[in-house]
């Protein structure tokens, strides 16, 4: 699945916290950003996001990827979240599973 956006929580960056695609730019450097954009997102199953079939209004995906943190150079995991609700659940499920059938944007970035 191609994914693509703009970070749309703007926090202050630091280790776990939400990034914007700027903001991981910044940290990880373009490569990274857009290596985590072509990666193939999986659900976290976290609690509270697990979607429709928990009852939840939401279910969180991410993609990970190898990086380093410009901060200190050491190696990080850089990782981006997408959301997803009911509607594009549905969308997926009438595809065949197909994920690539849903609309991905990416909510935020971390680095861990």
């Amino acid at each position: 699945m191609r994914k693509g956006g703009a970070g749309q929580q703007a926090h202050k960056g630091g280790l776990g916290m939400n990034l914007t695609r700027e903001q991981a730019i910044e940290r990880c450097g373009l490569a990274a950003v857009e290596s985590v954009e072509r990666e193939n997102c999986e659900p976290t199953n976290t609690v509270g996001y697990n979607g429709r079939s928990a009852g939840d209004a939401l279910s969180e995906w991410s993609a990970t990827v190898d990086a380093v943190d410009t901060a200190d150079g050491l190696g990080c995991k850089l990782t981006a979240y997408y959301y997803i609700g009911h509607a594009d659940e549905q969308v997926i499920e009438d595809a065949d599973g197909d994920g690539g059938a849903a609309n991905w944007v990416i909510d935020h970035y971390a680095i861990n």
